[in-house]
């Protein structure tokens, strides 16, 4: 009796509280979901390929840590982007082929120096 006890009294702390996602999040991605795969492709059957988004950071060591933690295509760029980062910000460029890519992007929208992810478009 006593070992069930503890079991519930142990357990009973393990129990996951799903999180609560805000909506608002989503409206700064500015990215069109419908055009891609669940591996983020985009295109025909024949020519599938993978699209690239931008966003700006904060020029620090620790908001990189962050976004990389979340986003391992993430990879600085030189300039400032369509996007228009500052000279106080660094241009971050992601790539949506990678696991659970809608997530990733919900993930560092939520990050509260994210103001916009955009998709990447190269001239």
């Amino acid at each position: 009796m006593k070992f069930i006890l503890f079991c519930l009294i142990v357990f009973s702390g393990c129990h996951h509280h799903a999180i609560k996602e805000d909506p608002a999040v989503w409206k700064k991605v500015r990215i069109d979901f419908k055009r891609f795969d669940k591996d983020g492709l985009a295109g025909p059957a024949d020519g599938k390929i993978a699209a690239n988004y931008e966003f700006c950071i904060p020029a620090s060591k620790e908001a990189m840590a962050r976004v990389k933690k979340l986003d391992p295509t993430a990879q600085r760029s030189l300039g400032k982007g369509r996007i228009g980062c500052t000279d106080r910000e660094w241009l971050m460029v992601g790539s949506t082929h990678q696991p659970n890519f809608q997530r990733v992007l919900f993930e560092l929208a939520s990050l509260p120096f994210v103001d916009e992810i955009q998709e990447t478009f190269y001239e």
